[in-house]
């Protein structure tokens, strides 16, 4: 009886024990689930902290590439700060180029007038334009003009060339040195062409031509008719400089000094103001 009790017992309580078993089973199935469910979770965690770390990385690749860029655009401009110093002596360049072009201008002209027979301008020097000697005519000696003749200033006479003629002509002669007939070239230019662009610097032209005869006085006068007449010319720089070398070579220093000084002050960056330094330092002044 024992044992069929026993038996009666085992079979009743074999469905609790499985029961017990699968409860265990599901459980530790449950835990390794969310074990792996941490897992995913720390993996995409990793995967975050990667991508940070790149896009960190990234943008340290982007400052250093903007910190070349900036060191590339700083000397940039230093190269265009440099370029800017150099742009007067450039323009002095150009301004010779022009002037070379002017009197090659001139000479085909002179040519054109020769090849079509006309009388070939005068380039001699100042005593090409005294009076002829005493001629006879007729069986009568005609006379030289007297001395108040001489000195009489004529008047300019009409001309029927274009004003970039009367204007190239007159540059010919200031570049061969005949000072004379340029000033009178430029004067003829100014007073049959007042209206014409080159009237200023045909009155500079006049200036120069008076200083390289040393004839200073009279040619600081011309340069200060262009400063107060001619505001906007490109040939003030090269007036103010002229006037204040006139100055200096008439023992004028303060005057000198002051008007050199006046031309650094009003145009810096011009190749003139450069010249006007060292002149200020040869006469002395701090």
């Amino acid at each position: 009886m024992s044992k069929k009790r026993a038996g009666f017992l085992l079979l009743f309580l074999l469905p609790t024990l499985l029961a017990g078993q699968d409860r265990s089973k599901k459980a530790y199935e449950l835990i390794y689930e969310d074990v792996q469910v941490l897992k995913k979770q720390l993996f995409a965690l990793e995967e975050n902290f990667g991508r940070s770390a790149e896009a960190i990385e990234g943008l340290k690749s982007q400052l250093r590439d903007l910190q070349a860029l900036l060191r590339l655009l700083q000397s940039d401009q230093a190269a265009v700060q440099e370029g800017v110093r150099n742009i007067p002596t450039q323009y002095q360049f150009v301004l010779d180029k022009l002037d070379q072009m002017n009197l090659a201008l001139t000479r085909m002209a002179e040519d054109l007038l020769t090849i079509r027979g006309s009388p070939p301008q005068p380039s001699a020097g100042p005593e090409a334009r005294e009076s002829p000697p005493a001629e006879k005519k007729g069986g009568e000696e005609k006379k030289a003009p007297s001395a108040e003749q001489k000195t009489a200033p004529p008047k300019p006479p009409a001309t029927t060339l274009s004003p970039q003629e009367v204007y190239n002509a007159a540059y010919a002669d200031y570049l061969k040195g005949n000072f004379d007939l340029a000033v009178e070239g430029f004067k003829l230019y100014r007073e049959t062409f007042p209206d014409s662009p080159l009237a200023d610097n045909a009155l500079y032209w006049i200036g120069e031509c008076l200083f390289s005869q040393r004839k200073f006085d009279p040619a600081i006068e011309e340069f200060n008719d262009l400063i107060l007449n001619y505001a906007q010319s490109d040939k003030i720089a090269a007036s103010y400089l002229k006037k204040g070398l006139a100055l200096a070579e008439l023992g004028r220093k303060d005057e000198a000094i002051v008007t050199l000084k006046l031309l650094l002050g009003k145009y810096p960056l011009e190749e003139e103001s450069r010249i006007a330094q060292e002149k200020i330092k040869e006469l002395g002044s701090k």
